[in-house]
């Protein structure tokens, strides 16, 4: 059985971190587990204090505290030397809150995955949303309780020891700070540079790596303020796995790109229509762009060339009108060699109605207004176009 640490990432929230300690304490653990708590240098010692006097009930613990301060980056890669002792290590920075089966998981995961170095990673938590566009996502769900997904996740994480080492090699060469480049999420190159998780998430779409993701989260994130977050949120909420599941059925058969898109769109619609994967761009969520130049751009924005296919914005996830060929006149598949008028007005009680169930009409009315607002935004920053 593969030897998996479990290791509490923290700077100077005391609080944060005992959360994230009760959490870790309330979890079912089969077998002894060795806590690792890593401490940044700060300029309070009662991160340091608290941890000394914590007691974990399910094995060993360990109090790491750095000498120096690290930064985020440092701090957060630093953790995979650990791999040099154990097989794998979760990694939770602090304010994060895991369900209490998150072991079980990761246990059968690491078993199941540590010899694919086709995948990168295993991340407890489910995005409840597009990082990129703050839409919705809902990933198609199949027999198997995770999917896989080509964008490394930090909310929540498992690293194994052949495929940290890969990444550690690849990041050596490419460590240095570098602008938004067309294959990369664009939100994704703007972070700072003390991110570590844009370069992971590089790795994952350059070297065509996969994250293992759950359809049910077993971890979520309280945002707690600090280096990245300058403000409380809940968006980074999601739906937390209650009671004990000991068992996974961990077969994936679906794949998300590092924009969320679903990558068996590519096959159908070289099937389908004889467009080939390398002239195709999908782009559903709205956060390509089409930076790279394809000739076919799969979207629900309304552009000015040919149409070639449409479909209905019904079905959920949307992806499913364009795989069942649900026609419509919501998702267009374009042509953009050849110039033409756009489709038609978008209908934006129809795009605000496919994400919203509420039948109070005032309610209806205001978070309508807030999506529609969301996606002119997102918009006019990814595609740099007028409402012509």
């Amino acid at each position: 059985m593969k030897s998996i640490a479990v290791c509490a990432v923290c700077y100077n929230r005391k609080d944060s971190l005992a959360r994230l300690l009760s959490s870790l304490d309330a979890a079912f653990y089969p077998v002894p587990v060795t806590l690792i708590i890593s401490i940044d240098k700060s300029d309070t010692t009662a991160v340091e204090e608290y941890a000394d006097g914590y007691v974990w009930r399910h094995g060993e613990k360990r109090v790491v505290k750095h000498q120096e301060n690290l930064g985020l980056r440092r701090h957060i890669l630093s953790i995979g030397d650990w791999l040099e002792e154990f097989d794998a290590v979760v990694v939770l920075e602090d304010d994060i809150y895991v369900a209490p089966s998150f072991y079980y998981y990761a246990q059968q995961c690491v078993e199941r995955f540590a010899d694919d170095m086709g995948v990168a990673g295993i991340s407890l938590y489910k995005y409840p949303y597009c990082a990129d566009s703050r839409q919705p996502f809902m990933p198609m769900v199949t027999d198997s309780d995770v999917f896989l997904m080509k964008r490394a996740v930090s909310w929540g994480q498992v690293w194994m020891r052949e495929q940290w080492l890969e990444f550690k090699k690849w990041y050596d060469v490419h460590s240095e700070p570098f602008g938004v480049l067309p294959h990369l999420p664009r939100g994704v190159c703007e972070w700072p540079e003390s991110s570590w998780l844009k370069f992971h998430i590089r790795y994952c779409i350059e070297e065509d790596k996969s994250f293992v993701v759950p359809y049910t989260s077993l971890s979520t994130c309280f945002c707690d303020l600090g280096t990245h977050a300058v403000k409380k949120q809940t968006h980074t909420q999601t739906v937390l796995l209650q009671g004990e599941k000991r068992h996974w059925n961990l077969n994936p058969t679906v794949t998300y790109d590092g924009f969320f898109e679903a990558e068996c769109l590519y096959g159908h619609f070289s099937e389908v229509l004889g467009v080939r994967n390398e002239e195709l761009c999908i782009d559903l969520y709205g956060s390509k762009g089409n930076r790279m130049g394809r000739r076919y751009w799969l979207t629900r924005e309304q552009l000015p060339f040919k149409v070639v296919r449409s479909y209905a914005l019904e079905m959920k996830p949307w992806e499913l009108n364009v795989l069942h060929e649900i026609e419509g006149r919501e998702i267009f598949l374009y042509d953009t060699s050849v110039g033409a008028k756009r489709p038609h007005e978008p209908d934006n009680d129809k795009k605000a109605d496919y994400y919203l169930y509420s039948t109070n009409l005032d309610v209806r009315s205001i978070l309508r207004e807030k999506v529609m607002k969301t996606l002119v935004d997102a918009k006019h920053a990814v595609f740099g176009l007028n409402e012509e």
